[in-house]
Order: C-alpha cells, then structure tokens, then sequence
C-alpha cells in the first residue's frame, strides 16, 4: 500500500472511530484486536494495545517491536508511542488513564486477563462495553487491501488449476494438499490461510475435514478449501471436482448447488443484508430438498483475517453490506455417508453486483 494511501485510509479510520466516541459520550476506545490495531495503524505485530481518545492515540508495544513499529506506524496526529511490556501499567503509571472517565471496550476481544489489567488501571473510570464498533467500521476496504486480497486469490486459482493437471487416483489427499501449500508459496503466497482441506469420496461430506492419508479413488468427488496471504491480506476459494466420470447422483446435486452459488452471486449488490444473501442461496437449495443438508452459513468476511464481519447468515437480517466489502460466498450441500461439494468465491461487493476475485473454473472439473 503506498504511503500516502496508506495514509489517508487510516485517518480516515481514525476519524470515524473518534466519531463513534462523540455518538456514544465515551473519552477514550480501547483497541486490543490485532487486525483491528492493523487496520488503524498499519503495524503488523503480534503484540500491541491502543487506546484512541478524542485527540491522542496510545500505541502500546513490547521492545521486541522498537524498530519495526518505527518503520509501519502510520503518523498520525497525537500518536504517542510506548514501549513497555505492561502496557496497562506504563499508561496508568503516566497518568494518561486519569483524565478518561468513561472508556470503552469489546468485550469479545479482551481475554479475561486483559479485562482485569484495564480494570485496575482504569480505577475510577466507568467502563463500557460496546461490541463491534470497530468490525462495522472496517467492513469497506481500500483499493489497495482489495487489490491485495485479488492477488491471493489469483495465487490461490492458478494453484487450483495446476493441480488439476496432477491430481490423478491412488494418491492421498495430504498429497495433494502438499502440493497446493508448496506451489502456493512458489507463486508468492506468504502463508496458507488455514490448514488445508481436501476431502475425498466419503469424507467429502464434512465440511471442515482435514487432509488425510485418505487414497482418492476413480468416481470420488473431491472438495478442495484453501487460500493465500499477501500483504497480509487472505483468499479462500474452494472447489468441487471428479476424478473419473462422476455418478448421476453427483452431477444433479452439483447442478442445484451451482444454481444456488449463482443466484447468490446474483444477489450480493451493495444494500444487501447478510441474511437477504444467505437467502439467496438457500432457498435454491431447500426447493430441491436439501435444506438440511447445507449446514453452515453462506459466508464471511476477508481481511486481515480469514473470517472477519459481516457474516453472512440467516441471523444478520440488520447488517448491510457496504460498497468495497469483501466477503466469501460458499454454499454446500453434504449427504453424510455418500459425498458432499461446496463453491466458494471471494467478491467484492458494488452497487452493481460482484466483482469476483477468484477465477479458477467453478463447474464440475473431471479429470
């Protein structure tokens, strides 16, 4: 991301965070989030807390980060840097908590342990949970974070279609797997998104099974989940396909699950709630008497995390998905026992439908 850019997007975000304290009569936001904390700042640490006020942001880092935080942080206006390992002890023992009298926090993204630091270090401040503030902020990315998640989904879609020229019966699905984690790396993918799935025959009835030493055989339907990261920024497509010609069974369960990811795709135009998306897909798929059979939400957010806000599912009926989000759609129908298929698809979403990221052939590939 160019400095300037760089830049500019944070600020931007720093700015709506400070509004959020002016709407909800807070004097300061506790961040303890990494990737929100990245998002904000641009430091790419493992370790860090900031506390924005109303004209300061405090920077918390231990020593182990002096120079990296020197070379990322973005400057803005009031940025204070302290190095300490005790974060919560260094910014009560400087005085900078005294003057706050109402603070706010997440509570889903403090661990008990940090709650318990921030509340003796925060005496005789109130503290107040506000969930999410900082998630709805960040759904929008900025053309140069979705210029970098579109080239971990291109990684991620030519290692697919390489791997259909090697695939072949009588190897296992760790073998494959392998296969998309080195050629990955090979093409600039700094690590994988997750642990990899391939799940072959059988197995491919569960959703998040794990590569195995599982032999693929002629007939099997393969469902291949992976990503990539670049920038620090993720992918993460899946794809159905056969080795050998498929039963009928398979391609007409394949064709209700290809209409119900177009119809989504149809669907995902900025405006739309996360449920009215997942509906999309749905319904496509209970009509033709899988309803049951499709046992997890459409999709999810990308960013610096592999699954970020919005959710994409039946219970976000009043969150709507803004211009420049990036979220995941990946409907699957799994018949326990027999087979199961999932498509997945990272897009952008526009006021005039998606553009989509990952361009590896979506249709049952049999090779």
């Amino acid at each position: 991301m160019a400095k300037t850019s760089q830049r500019a997007v944070a600020e931007a975000r720093l700015d709506a965070v400070r509004q959020q304290l002016r709407a909800n009569k807070l004097d300061a936001y506790v961040i303890a989030h990494l990737p929100s904390i990245r998002y904000i700042t641009g430091f790419s640490g493992s370790s860090a807390l900031v506390v924005v006020t109303k004209r300061k942001l405090y920077f918390v880092t231990n020593d182990l980060y002096d120079v990296q935080v020197r070379k990322e942080l973005v400057q803005h206006a009031g940025l204070e840097v302290i190095i300490d390992r005790d974060p919560w002890k260094a910014l009560s023992g400087k005085g900078l908590l005294a003057p706050l009298k109402t603070i706010g926090f997440d509570p889903s993204r403090h661990s008990h342990a940090g709650f318990l630091a921030m509340k003796k270090a925060s005496k005789g401040s109130s503290l107040v949970p506000l969930a999410g503030l900082i998630d709805t902020l960040l759904l929008p990315k900025s053309a140069s974070e979705i210029k970098s998640i579109a080239a971990a989904a291109e990684i991620t879609s030519r290692a697919f279609e390489k791997m259909l020229g090697m695939v072949r019966a009588g190897m296992t699905e760790r073998d494959v797997a392998t296969f998309l984690a080195t050629t990955t790396r090979q093409m600039g993918s700094e690590k994988d998104a997750f642990d990899i799935i391939v799940v072959a025959g059988a197995r491919s009835a569960m959703p998040h099974g794990r590569a195995s030493m599982a032999t693929i055989k002629k007939g099997d339907v393969i469902t291949v989940d992976f990503g990539c990261c670049v920038d620090g920024l993720y992918s993460d497509m899946t794809r159905t396909f056969c080795v050998g010609s498929p039963s009928q069974k398979i391609v007409d369960v394949f064709a209700v699950l290809y209409q119900a990811h177009m119809s989504a795709l149809d669907a995902a135009v900025t405006g739309v709630t996360g449920a009215g998306l997942d509906a999309a897909a749905r319904e496509v798929i209970a009509r033709a008497g899988y309803g049951d059979n499709f046992r997890h939400s459409l999709g999810h957010g990308l960013g610096y995390e592999v699954h970020e806000h919005p959710r994409v599912a039946p219970g976000n009926s009043g969150q709507t998905l803004p211009t420049n989000c990036v979220v995941t759609i990946e409907p699957g129908i799994y018949l326990p026992g027999k087979f199961g298929m999932r498509i997945e698809d990272d897009v952008v979403i526009t006021p005039s439908g998606p553009k989509i990221l990952t361009s590896a052939p979506r249709e049952l590939v049999v090779v």
